[in-house]
């Protein structure tokens, strides 16, 4: 790759990775942690993800731009208006830049008035802050290739896509707190009952994650040759083969250790050792899920085969 290409990979990557997490955060927090809302996660870590994914998105369009012209003239001006305001790449990244930017904004607010409560229900503060952040990470759908098929199944592209990302946020994306809730000094009984509840829609989400994948496979790629013939081909192989370990790994964990964990013999000496894999196991997940992200990111700035 040339220097563009890296730049272009980068920002993609950390905008990625930073949309995902972010929403995987708020999907935990309202989907699996319950009553509980322990600051498991914290607000200065949620903070850094927004401005990441802000700046990612920022360097990505900006690149784009400047690999369209990189010779801007005296019409700059224009040239720039053009893009950001006339293309959608250029309104889509303008939009997800302004929500990043809010959410930003509010977070740091929020840090610098203090802490949020941690007891009750989810606030309507909170609710709102998931809108914008599920918005931010559907948007990404219409800076992919889905959104550039015409035709009568360009929506059920779209839409699969949509069902993708968010489908990652919630697994594999949602193991990032999932990892730092068993951190805490939380009671072992508490950390089960998440646990378990995060096994039980895992279970539900992975095949779906799995299901859409393919379908967004099918769709670039029509035949099992450019698979193998092609980068592009070669990266969806890549994704796939770790997805597959994803798979097994969380397997191992639903039906290996959570099971010895929340069985009579939770409370045993032996319960330290399977609490210490499952943490090790999940960060391994959590690093294969970066790989994966770092293929989507490159993925990205191919071009899919011809079908």
């Amino acid at each position: 790759m040339n220097s563009l290409d890296w730049i272009l990979t980068s920002a993609r990557f950390v905008s990625l990775a930073g949309s995902i997490l972010l929403a995987a955060v708020f999907g935990f927090y309202l989907l699996i942690s319950g009553s509980t809302r322990l600051e498991f996660f914290p607000k200065r870590l949620t903070l850094i993800l927004e401005v990441a994914a802000c700046l990612g998105q920022v360097a990505w369009v900006c690149a784009i731009f400047w690999s369209m012209d990189p010779d801007v003239g005296p019409g700059g001006f224009d040239e720039f208006n053009a893009f950001f305001f006339g293309t959608q790449v250029g309104k889509i990244g303008l939009l997800r830049c302004c929500l990043l930017i809010l959410l930003a904004g509010y977070s740091a607010f929020r840090i610098y008035r203090g802490t949020r409560p941690v007891g009750g229900p989810p606030s309507s503060s909170l609710w709102m802050e998931s809108v914008l952040v599920l918005t931010q990470l559907v948007l990404l759908s219409w800076l992919s290739h889905a959104a550039a098929v015409v035709g009568a199944f360009s929506w059920l592209q779209l839409g699969n896509d949509i069902v993708h990302l968010a489908s990652v946020a919630i697994w594999p994306g949602a193991l990032v707190p999932l990892w730092l809730f068993l951190k805490q000094s939380a009671p072992a009984p508490l950390k089960r009952d998440v646990l378990l509840r995060f096994s039980s829609v895992a279970v539900i989400v992975a095949p779906l994650v799995g299901a859409t994948g393919i379908l967004s496979g099918y769709f670039r790629v029509h035949s099992l040759v450019p698979l193998f013939t092609t980068t592009y081909g070669r990266y969806i192989l890549f994704k796939s083969a770790c997805f597959f370990v994803l798979i097994g790994l969380g397997a191992a964990n639903r039906f290996r250790l959570i099971p010895a964990l929340v069985g009579k013999a939770s409370e045993a000496p032996a319960s330290i050792e399977n609490w210490r894999k499952l943490r090790r196991n999940i960060l391994i997940e959590q690093a294969i899920f970066l790989l994966v992200l770092w293929a989507v990111a490159r993925l990205v700035l191919l071009p899919p085969p011809e079908g």
